[in-house]
């Protein structure tokens, strides 16, 4: 038997990068009961040779092809498919007079009750059409499509000529289908507008232009939420961190009250729901031990970490126990609108190049970050910032577009600025002490331009890197670098940002502010990458340092000479550094010079909405039957991104829960509140989550 190791790769899956996360991995679940076992997982299905041999001779025939026996060889065949949740699907078949009789597939790994269930039809349809092209069993999309792929590889090692077999779609076809609730885009807020729409009683279809579900929101570590069962759990019903009159007002005081008052107000008190909510479907959060940034240690912990939990594995399923349709690789290109202004449904492109038209009740739109838009990153920052800072992968759907050309105002736009990085330089780790180290930074005039102790808070350096026009250089001495490399000593002295993976952990296994030493070799090794990505060098003059950065080279020695007089005396006359953070001199060569470019973790706004996320249109009134939820709306964070951890994914799961309810609601349905109240499911999660998190263990 010839086995084939080929497996199917997720093709739409964002970068699941972050400037603030760690990599993320596929986990086990622990939290959630059992899977019945009683259900079949493993589908085999097979035929008479004489059977499937007319149906093969009816295929070929109907294709025009001349695959004969001769060219295919018999045997058995095996494959392995990705599926839901990443979940391995092994499929093999048997091939016999050159005609596949026979096909196993282990959907063990599958949804209990629909990717399952569906292996067993899913067989069938191979057998008898003698082809991997297969139709999806409802509820089964991503099961259907690793069975898909994986029977393709093994026909194609048994010398089938697969490409004949594909069924034909007519160019132009045009599909319409009716629905409660339309959702567009199911990322994170996406895929929870169409769970509690669902779960509402509505009949929900959503599209998403991947192949993933989730989005950006598997990249993501936590959510911000006053008020829950574990801030309770922790602090007692009275404790000042579940305020939610406090972080109202931090909240608006933070946008200069332009924000949108009655959203935030909504947001504040509802997000502990959320956190119930997810927990109550399996999603494993925890209340960090601590803030994740050093800005916010003495603040109130409000920062609900999931990270590496595999949310989006029990929101799926929760979202094919409720019947939700999903069609991947479809992407709305236009809101369909009736007489009135009121939004009817959406037109669509399928993967095919078909059409797609979704008559609906209610819109909601859901696409997310524009950062990938070069066109409206450059509208929003000016092309000269865009093109000096490092932007993760966003959407470039026309999910504004689309809202706009209906008469949506054009809310404000604004990306998530998030930390200062190198680029090209590889897995270098000098970057990690240069970049996030209370050292002098100078801009592109060999200036300084801020307090270096605003890097404690990831949001505010990177701000104020962008207001330099989105790149910055670090400068330290031989002195200093002698110092971080002394691995002798305890840690270098030099504070890292809570997630820095050099970081070093206290007695009691707990991550602290220190740096651990780097070693010589690390640090050679690190600036000669930097040199040859352009990011960084090594200087013997602060004329030649000056030249690297490109600024006046007395500027620059003038610069450095006040700086080391504020080390020196422990005051700081220009942007009042604190003086525990006037340390390192720049005094002695040979200079170390690290360029740095503004982070942005994405973009946020587009359209207004009301408190139910409502649309609004010029004159502030709602556009009947649309929605928005997440990334595209406009009124949370005004002018910068709002430094609170986690209002991002906070604001993403909640206005897609409540969007979701409104958009059932209008399309006729009673949907219920949620509290938080935790479900024997939800409690039980909870405990395991907390468990892990509180003993380090990030894994679900």
């Amino acid at each position: 038997m010839r086995k084939n190791n080929w497996k199917l790769q997720s093709l739409g899956g964002l970068v699941a990068l972050s400037l603030a996360c760690s990599s993320l991995s596929a986990c086990s679940a622990t939290s959630i009961p059992p899977v019945n076992t009683e259900t079949t997982a493993t589908a085999t299905v097979q035929a008479t040779s004489e059977a499937a041999s007319e149906v093969a001779t009816e295929v070929q025939a109907s294709e025009g092809t001349s695959a004969s026996s001769t060219e295919i060889t018999d045997g058995t065949y095996s494959a392995v498919g990705t599926g839901f949740s990443n979940g391995e699907v092994p499929v093999t078949i048997t091939v016999e007079g050159g005609k596949i009789t026979n096909v196993d597939i282990d959907a063990s790994t599958q949804t209990d009750g629909y990717g399952k269930t569906a292996a067993d039809e899913l067989a069938k349809e191979v057998v008898d059409g003698q082809t991997y092209d297969i139709d999806v069993v409802s509820g089964a999309t991503m099961t259907r499509n690793a069975v898909s792929e994986a029977v393709k590889s093994a026909m194609t090692e048994a010398g089938f000529d697969v490409d004949s077999l594909a069924k034909k779609t007519e160019s132009g076809e045009t599909e319409t289908v009716d629905t409660d609730v339309l959702v567009i885009g199911m990322g994170a807020s996406g895929s929870m507008a169409a769970l509690k729409a669902a779960e509402s009683g509505a009949h929900v279809l959503g599209v998403e232009a991947t192949e993933t579900l989730g989005g950006m929101g598997n990249a993501a570590q936590g959510m911000f939420a006053v008020g829950s069962v574990e801030q309770k759990d922790r602090y007692g019903e009275n404790g000042e961190e579940t305020d939610e009159e406090y972080w109202f007002n931090h909240l608006m005081q933070s946008t200069d009250y332009l924000g949108n008052g009655a959203l935030i107000s909504r947001f504040v008190s509802e997000a502990k729901n959320t956190v119930s909510y997810m927990l109550n479907h399996g999603v494993g959060f925890f209340l960090s031990k601590q803030a994740q940034q050093i800005a916010h240690l003495d603040q109130e912990v409000v920062y609900h970490r999931w990270n590496n939990a595999d949310p989006f594995k029990y929101i799926g399923e929760s979202l094919e126990r409720s019947g939700v349709e999903i069609r991947y690789g479809t992407t709305a290109t236009e809101l369909i609108v009736d007489g009135e202004g009121a939004v009817t449904g959406a037109k669509c492109t399928t993967s095919d190049g078909g059409t797609l038209i979704v008559n609906a009740k209610s819109v909601i739109m859901s696409t997310g970050s524009f950062a990938n838009n070069p066109e409206l990153m450059k509208e929003t920052l000016g092309e000269e910032l865009y093109n000096n800072s490092m932007v993760l992968a966003g959407s470039k759907l026309p999910g504004l577009e689309m809202m706009w050309d209906i008469g949506a105002a054009k809310g404000e736009l604004l990306t998530m600025n998030h930390g200062v990085v190198t680029l090209n330089a590889g897995d270098e780790i000098v970057s990690q002490l240069t970049l996030n180290s209370p050292i002098l930074w100078v801009n592109g005039r060999g200036k300084r331009f801020m307090d270096e102790d605003l890097l404690k808070d990831t949001v505010e350096f990177s701000s104020a890197v962008a207001a330099q026009g989105g790149i910055a250089y670090t400068i330290v001495d031989q002195t200093t670098v002698d110092r971080w490399t002394d691995e002798s000593q305890e840690n270098t002295g030099t504070w890292v940002h809570y997630w820095d993976r050099y970081g070093i952990i206290d007695e009691n296994g707990d991550p602290t502010i220190y740096h651990a030493p780097i070693s010589k070799e690390d640090w050679t090794t690190g600036f000669e990458l930097l040199t040859e990505a352009g990011e960084g060098g090594v200087f013997d003059t602060i004329a030649d340092a000056a030249a690297f950065i490109g600024c006046d080279s007395s500027d620059l020695e003038a610069t450095i000479a006040k700086y080391n007089t504020a080390v020196e005396t422990g005051e700081d006359t220009e942007f009042y550094k604190d003086k525990e953070s006037l340390v390192y001199t720049v005094s002695e060569g040979p200079y170390y010079v690290t360029k740095g470019h503004s982070g942005i973790l994405g973009a946020l706004g587009g359209v207004n909405t009301d408190e139910n996320l409502n649309v609004l249109n010029e004159q502030n009134k709602t556009i009947k039957n649309l929605y928005a939820t997440g990334n595209n709306v406009s009124g949370i964070s005004i002018a910068a991104y709002q430094n609170v951890e986690g209002v991002g994914l906070g604001f993403s799961l909640t206005s897609g829960r409540l969007a979701g309810a409104a958009a059932a609601e209008n399309a006729g349905y009673t949907t219920t509140e949620d509290t938080t109240e935790l479900t024997e499911t939800g409690k039980e999660t909870m405990k395991t989550a907390t468990e892990r998190g509180m003993d380090g263990n990030l894994e679900h």
